[in-house]
């Protein structure tokens, strides 16, 4: 029997809704975009760090709150032992670290019970998950709450633990939020406003996100979303951003894998 050269494995990302984030991915390093598919939550866990865990219990301690009534109807201490059963400090890099995010995460809550004691908003949803079509591609986003003022105005929120309030025009030429925004008036079948909680500075931050430059978002997407439905290689751009890539790993640049013999 003749040898044969043998084969590479070759993998294609599953054919399910886009998210910012893929798009992003492909656009930094399409190598990046396929891996992110197919890493464990142990390959990547290394690569949240500190403050994604203090983003993470505090994102789930305000919907579960919101769940059982809202701040009028939860009290400040079950809203702290939600934030403790979510918190991972194992993602810290030390127990300063540990320590350090973990008071802040009780601060930024204590004062934000204190401050959302009456609402005149309604809550319409919490942890939406907005899955539609634009053009020809499927993407999701999620809301973490979806609120409606007196007035009628629907706004899709995110709970946000960064350091540094974005502005309004920032929030506007972020990937993330414009699909949210799309999505959102895809769901609602109207016009919708998009923003973030900011935890820190306790601000409502709306994106200025006109009619016009929500337009361009939605060519933006689809015509990221074609070329990645239409590629058949994926390469790596092997960089500086290699260093804090989550994909690393797993990554042909980084650690080659041999040719695998094929079985007769």
């Amino acid at each position: 029997m003749a040898e044969h050269p043998g084969y590479l494995v070759y993998q294609e990302p599953p054919q399910r809704p886009l998210t910012a984030r893929n798009l992003a991915d492909y656009a930094l390093c399409p190598q990046k975009f396929l891996l992110s598919f197919f890493a464990t939550r142990s390959q990547t866990e290394r690569f949240l760090g500190g403050p994604v865990a203090l983003q993470t219990a505090a994102r789930a301690a305000l919907i579960e709150c919101y769940r059982q009534g809202g701040t009028a109807a939860v009290a400040e201490e079950r809203l702290l032992a939600l934030f403790e059963q979510h918190w991972e400090g194992r993602l810290c890099a030390d127990s300063l670290e540990e320590e350090q995010l973990h008071a802040q995460g009780l601060q930024i809550l204590r004062a934000y019970h204190a401050a959302h004691l009456t609402e005149a908003e309604t809550t319409v949803a919490l942890d939406l998950r907005l899955e539609e079509t634009l053009g020809e591609h499927r993407f999701v986003a999620v809301a973490d709450r979806v609120i409606e003022d007196p007035g009628g105005t629907l706004t899709l929120l995110r709970f946000k633990t960064v350091r540094q309030a974005p502005s309004a025009r920032a929030l506007g030429k972020d990937l993330s939020i414009a699909l949210l925004a799309l999505l959102g008036e895809r769901h609602f079948g109207r016009p919708v406003q998009v923003g973030i909680a900011h935890l820190r500075s306790g601000k409502l931050l709306i994106a200025d996100l006109p009619p016009a430059q929500l337009e361009e978002w939605e060519v933006e997407v689809q015509r990221q979303a074609a070329l990645i439905r239409a590629a058949r290689d994926y390469p790596t751009n092997k960089g500086r951003i290699c260093g804090v890539c989550r994909s690393r790993p797993q990554c042909p640049a980084w650690h080659p894998q041999p040719l695998a013999e094929e079985i007769w």
